[in-house]
């Protein structure tokens, strides 16, 4: 079987040859930075190096086009502060350029705002797919590995960049229609773009990523999430549905188990990239949703930092869970500079030894 057939077959709780090996999370620059000097060849991802199975996904630019002009507005010998794509204004450190070390502005503080912003967000215009169409149904059409959409930033994400947290978590009480009336556009976006890419190719995975949630629980409450996501949220999962899309997942760090009822009823069957920290523990998630619920990720990153006994048993615990299936394990966020190489190597080939 190849990895493609061993994903769909362990989402549906059939036999597999093996666990696919997924990264669900991308790599922080520095760490690969790091890893360059412990092993890995310049340009080459260290996903690649350990052969790992890649999932070639489409993504859907909801960048505002034309992008807001990048300015450098300060600097000083380690750090610098500058407007993005975004039109919001950010600090970078020097030693990490592609990172955000903190948001200072963003773009969005009236409901004009928002309609001047809008604007820039014709669901029309070029670019809205990458890759291209045509160049993707080709790919995904031969693929032998998962293919997937990620729906990147979405709903809870996109508000926080457009209006920075605390503006948009008082919005939600304070100015309804507009939360409304931006939920709505990209949900529009997203079935104008994604619908004929649909009619050409089978996906095995769509994602809603949107980091709703923190540690403790998610930053909205299900009367929210009912209230704004699932009319702008739904006819979007009934493209996919419609489409036969088997894994329709909530990507969030952090602990979102108070929605995934209102998310289940809602045609969302599986959640990643299930956050250890925030007790998002897959066994425990099995437990409570049953089968209904799919699950990837739940390997706690921080036992790469203890030594190769901890993430031996990181990995061990969940084999229970890996045999009963609709669980693919992987590492459950961005892996940070104080991992050596050797110890993502150590946990990877632990994985590679599972089976389902």
């Amino acid at each position: 079987m190849n990895s493609r057939e061993c994903f769909l077959a362990i989402m549906s709780y059939r036999p597999a040859d093996r666990l696919p090996l997924l990264v669900i999370d991308p790599y922080e620059s520095l760490t690969v930075d790091r890893w360059h000097r412990e092993g890995v060849p310049e340009g080459v991802w260290p996903a690649t190096f350990l052969h790992m199975d890649p999932s070639p996904a489409v993504g859907m630019s909801f960048y505002p086009q034309p992008g807001f002009e990048k300015k450098r507005l300060a600097e000083t010998d380690t750090e610098y502060v500058e407007t993005d794509e975004w039109g919001c204004t950010v600090l970078h450190l020097k030693e990490a350029p592609a990172m955000y070390y903190g948001f200072l502005d963003h773009p969005v503080k009236t409901p004009d705002d928002w309609k001047r912003y809008k604007e820039r967000l014709d669901p029309a215009a070029p670019g809205r797919l990458f890759p291209q169409p045509d160049e993707f149904v080709a790919r995904a059409n031969a693929a032998t590995t998962p293919v997937g959409l990620n729906l990147w930033p979405w709903f809870f994400r996109y508000g926080f960049y457009l209006m920075g947290m605390e503006r948009f978590l008082t919005a939600f009480y304070d100015e309804p229609d507009l939360i409304h009336d931006i939920f709505e556009h990209l949900a529009r976006m997203a079935i104008n773009t994604f619908e004929p890419v649909l009619q050409q190719v089978s996906i095995d995975w769509v994602c809603y990523s949107e980091d709703l949630a923190f540690k403790n629980g998610p930053h909205v409450s299900p009367e929210m999430y009912r209230e704004f996501w699932l009319p702008h949220q739904n006819p979007v999962t009934r493209m996919f549905q419609k489409a036969g899309v088997p894994v329709i997942s909530l990507y969030t760090s952090g602990n979102c188990e108070a929605l995934l009822p209102l998310a289940m009823e809602n045609g969302i069957n599986c959640t990643w990239p299930c956050e250890r920290n925030s007790s998002m523990d897959p066994i425990v998630l099995r437990r409570k949703f049953g089968r209904d619920l799919l699950l990837v990720g739940g390997v706690g990153h921080t036992c790469l930092t203890a030594g190769n006994d901890a993430i031996d048993a990181e990995v061990q615990r969940l084999i229970p869970l890996v045999k009963e299936g609709g669980f693919i394990p992987m590492l459950d966020d961005m892996i940070p500079p104080e991992v050596s190489f050797a110890s993502y190597r150590h946990c990877v080939e632990a994985l590679r030894q599972l089976r389902s």
